[in-house]
């Protein structure tokens, strides 16, 4: 019941300021998908919404899709959900749900645990609208905890997961132009469109 609240609340439209945008999803400079990314800020509340489809074939066929919310309160992390559904069938999901001012973290398919909610206002939602300038981690709401992100250039940053998967966030003027998603077998970037 208090799960079902939550992605109601989540999901819930908001009349208000909207900023959204569009990435494509490509490997080897091809089309594989797209990202659509909203921001949506409403008095001291900022909801982040990434939502992407692809379709691709390697070994075998397999369409993805994901959804990824994050809600601030307070300029503060106060719930987060991820969910990755390949040919239909979940693979990740993660969620952080506020109970009594303590967070409940689910990560599928076998984490379960209460602690106090993210000190850190940095997430990989917050990165697609902003560049972590001064930043040495984020909260990155599919793992529930904070990863490193080093700055290795002007304007490119590395978030450092785990398993030794990296993002590399490449911004100009300070507006993410494209990430560059290194899992070992499959290469990809999310690139802005237009």
């Amino acid at each position: 019941m208090l799960r079902s609240l939550f992605f109601l609340l989540l999901l819930a439209p908001c009349a208000c300021a909207a900023q959204d945008g569009v990435f494509h999803i490509l490997h080897n400079n091809k089309v594989l998908g797209t990202i659509d990314v909203l921001r949506v800020a409403d008095g001291d509340r900022v909801e982040y919404s990434m939502i992407s489809y692809s379709s691709f074939t390697h070994l075998w066929h397999q369409e993805v899709r994901t959804v990824a919310r994050t809600r601030y309160v307070a300029s503060k992390v106060s719930a987060c959900l991820t969910t990755v559904h390949v040919n239909d069938a979940l693979r990740d999901s993660s969620v952080l749900t506020p109970i009594g001012g303590r967070g409940l973290y689910v990560v599928h398919p076998d984490r379960v645990y209460g602690a106090e909610l993210p000190q850190n206002p940095w997430t990989t939602a917050r990165m697609y609208y902003e560049e972590p300038v001064g930043q040495d981690s984020v909260f990155v709401e599919s793992e529930l905890f904070e990863c490193p992100v080093e700055r290795i250039a002007p304007g490119e940053y590395i978030l450092k997961l785990p398993n030794k998967e990296k993002n590399h966030y490449v911004y100009r003027d300070g507006v993410l132009q494209e990430i560059r998603v290194d899992r070992g077998w499959l290469g990809l970037v999310f690139r802005r469109a237009g």
